[in-house]
């Protein structure tokens, strides 16, 4: 995949210039702006030359690293800037493996007390002893009641939904 090879060049010039936090948070700031299809379609359109795009992205990324404003020149260049989310999520894979980070995502179908989440970070810490845990708690009324734990593309359900799901397949 052309983005695992975008994200490994980024991600060794990050390290060259200790830079990879910096990088990070550039990944995350310009995936927000992306989350608006037309800015992907502005940066992707033959309409528009390149220059122009670099412009645009010179305005609107002012703040961010020059060496990452570079590489998304040479996205623009490549014609690849609608590849960028992926990229970036690529070069987290790679962050987190070096810094040995694993993330959590814990899905509820409300807001979980604070005794609950405290007992759900103690099991994963135990579990988990060797790693530095990220959690990111999310709410989805859909789940009708329990918990999701997906946390490197392993996903433990123990939803009320999951387990009806279950019963409906073996009746």
């Amino acid at each position: 995949m052309v983005e695992i090879e975008y994200a490994k060049a980024i991600y060794d010039l990050a390290i060259e210039e200790n830079k990879i936090d910096k990088f990070w948070d550039a990944f995350l700031i310009v995936s927000e702006a992306t989350k608006e299809n037309d800015f992907i379609e502005l940066m992707t359109s033959p309409m528009i030359e390149n220059d122009k795009k670099k412009k645009i992205i010179s305005d609107v990324y002012k703040k961010l690293d020059k060496t990452f404003i570079n590489f998304l020149y040479v996205l623009i260049d490549h014609n690849r800037f609608n590849k960028i989310n992926n990229i970036g999520h690529e070069y987290r894979k790679l962050v987190r493996t070096k810094k040995n980070i694993m993330f959590i995502d814990i899905i509820s179908a409300f807001e979980l007390s604070d005794k609950q989440v405290a007992k759900i970070k103690k099991t994963l810490e135990n579990k988990y002893n060797d790693k530095e845990l990220d959690y990111k708690f999310i709410i989805k009324p859909d789940l009708i009641g329990g918990i999701q734990i997906i946390s490197n593309g392993v996903s433990i359900d123990l939803s009320l939904k999951n387990s009806l799901k279950k019963i409906r397949e073996e009746i």
